[in-house]
């Protein structure tokens, strides 16, 4: 059995249908090629707003998943302090959170 990983994603107003349809499949090709089984996707639609996050967080915490992946760390924040701080909130969950675009 593959383990599992969760996608995270922030669409903002200016991305097209086919633009979010080619960074799930980032995730997904991201999550096949290094072994793991993509089990949903939290998606985030407001500019500075983390509910989808934290939900995430906190299903990592129950369902003790130990990766997320992200298209860019820009989907987790373009602020550096702030992703970082996201980053280490992820990791205390005990997640290793992947990139699709380095």
């Amino acid at each position: 059995m593959k383990p599992l990983i969760y996608g995270y994603l922030r669409i903002t107003e200016d991305l097209e249908d086919d633009q979010v349809q080619q960074l799930e499949r980032g995730l997904e090709k991201l999550a096949e090629a290094e072994g793991f089984c993509l089990t949903g996707t939290c998606y985030e639609y407001q500019p500075g707003y983390y509910g989808m996050f934290y939900d995430l967080r906190a299903e990592l915490k129950r369902t003790q998943v130990r990766h997320v992946v992200v298209p860019s760390l820009d989907h987790l924040s373009a602020h550096p302090l702030l992703r970082n701080q996201l980053i280490l909130r992820l990791k205390e969950a005990g997640a290793q959170v992947w990139v699709v675009e380095r």
